[in-house]
């Protein structure tokens, strides 16, 4: 479902429209108070002509300022209206993006990709819920973990917690640590989500795409994939056994 995409400019322009008027509207109140004061000035005693057109150059400024603006607003129109045709051509693809957290739906499944530093002897990893209770944990040999040919593994989970019984939908975060032969930790790993382009939303102005029901803004798209591109990870226990 794609919401409102050609109506993201609506308030920046009326605001650029508003202030128009209103500039309008207190120049032609200048103008009458010039032409009040013109026609009662003391004969022996003329107004200075600076001051005034010192004021009709403030008018002109300003004018010019709106005028700009306007002109910015129809790029940032057409900017805008560029990117959300450029965002449905995600519809239906494969992405990864900048986050450990994804949406987990009733009955589905979760996907991520990570990669492993330099020196990896161990991983271990943590699945999350949005309260930091830990629903799924293991550790394998950095050796029998398949890295793809983008150098990152795949991580697959069928939503159901160590017990074998599905959790509740919502937000899941995966960690994982990387340790080298002596047991010591080693920075490096970062960790991405997954899924699949289900739409594009407008929400408060902004775009976002909706990926296996997690709402991410399209710039934290780091890789895109058609769906036969991907290989079917296998989830990381089931691997480790």
């Amino acid at each position: 479902m794609v919401t409102g995409v050609g109506n993201v400019n609506t308030t920046q322009t009326s605001a650029a429209n508003n202030a128009a008027s209103a500039l309008a509207g207190n120049f032609e109140m200048f103008l009458q108070l010039l032409t009040t004061q013109l026609k009662n000035q003391d004969p022996t005693s003329p107004m200075d002509p600076s001051e005034f057109t010192q004021q009709l150059v403030q008018f002109s400024q300003v004018e010019q300022q709106i005028n700009i603006n306007k002109n910015l607003e129809a790029m940032m129109a057409m900017l805008k209206t560029s990117q959300a045709s450029s965002n449905l051509n995600y519809i239906g693809k494969v992405v990864d993006f900048e986050s450990p957290e994804v949406e987990l739906t009733d009955g589905g499944s979760a996907f991520w990709t990570y990669n492993l530093p330099p020196g990896t002897e161990t991983v271990e990893f943590k699945i999350l819920d949005e309260d930091g209770n830990v629903v799924r944990s293991g550790s394998m040999p950095a050796e029998d973990i398949t890295v793809g040919p983008n150098g990152r593994t795949e991580v697959a989970w069928d939503g159901t917690d160590a017990d074998g019984e599905p959790c509740d939908p919502g937000s899941y975060t995966l960690e994982v640590v990387a340790k080298d032969a002596s047991g010591k930790t080693i920075d490096g790993v970062n960790v991405n989500g997954r899924g699949y382009v289900q739409a594009v939303e407008v929400i408060d102005g902004e775009q976002y795409l909706i990926v296996s029901g997690t709402r991410v803004p399209p710039e934290d798209v780091v890789g895109v994939f058609d769906p036969g591109e991907i290989p079917e990870p296998e989830d990381p226990e089931e691997e480790a056994a």
